[in-house]
């Protein structure tokens, strides 16, 4: 089994490397940024603070068990940085990411069906 995985682990790490950091950074800003809602913002470190609270009474699955107890963690945390990336402002998210803010202005889209031209008012008075 281990002399299966490795090779695969060793092709998967340097393409999925790049892309989890990205996103970490991504995360660090948005949790940072003050265009962001103020309750997305806390999404992150409220699941911090439930993943390392010991003992917590209101854990969904309990940490005893070996792996199932952590199960809850994972969907803790993911659905924090899921929401907090899904629901904070496009733009914000596009600058972080340094993406182009996509445009909805028809002259952007296709330039070749603007008519260029000028008008003048003409007073009636």
């Amino acid at each position: 089994m281990h002399r299966l995985l490795y090779p695969i682990l060793m092709t998967l790490i340097p393409r999925i490397l790049p892309q989890v950091l990205r996103y970490l950074k991504l995360i660090w800003k948005l949790t940072f940024d003050r265009r962001v809602n103020l309750i997305l913002r806390a999404l992150i470190p409220l699941a911090l603070f439930y993943i390392i609270w010991p003992g917590r009474p209101f854990d969904l699955v309990s940490d005893r068990l070996p792996i199932i107890g952590r199960i809850d963690d994972l969907i803790v945390s993911g659905l924090a940085v899921l929401f907090l990336i899904k629901l904070s402002p496009k733009h914000v998210v596009d600058e972080h990411l340094g993406r182009e803010p996509i445009s909805d202005r028809p002259e952007d889209r296709d330039p070749s069906k603007v008519v260029d031209g000028s008008a003048r008012f003409v007073d009636d008075k």
